[in-house]
């Protein structure tokens, strides 16, 4: 049986603005302060939390994402997908940037 985890996972954050989150206005307070994941609403922990960062609007606002891990994979995921569409170092199936192979690691990773 695995070893639940006991300390917050956060992602990189450099990685954070590839990660397409949801629209702010869209959400509800307990997911704008992480009391509940971003993508899909369940009750959030600190151990089964993954911080996503402070997140500031151009207003100014601050919120504070958080997400579970299966809805972290399936963005991370998606992510990873996108990128070469939108990368010109991601040219053919060899050639992978820096932070598409991070992408790749941190989508690794989330599945342990």
């Amino acid at each position: 049986m695995p070893t639940p985890r006991t300390q917050l996972m956060e992602i990189p954050a450099a990685l954070v603005p590839h990660i397409p989150l949801p629209r702010l206005e869209l959400l509800s307070d307990a997911r704008t302060r992480g009391a509940k994941c971003v993508w899909g609403g369940e009750r959030l922990t600190g151990e089964t939390a993954i911080d996503l960062g402070v997140q500031v609007t151009e207003g100014g606002f601050r919120w504070f994402p958080r997400a579970c891990r299966r809805c972290t994979r399936d963005a991370v995921r998606a992510a990873r997908d996108i990128h070469p569409d939108r990368c010109t170092e991601c040219e053919g199936p060899t050639a992978l940037c820096e932070t598409r192979r991070a992408l790749h690691d941190l989508l690794m990773e989330l599945r342990r």
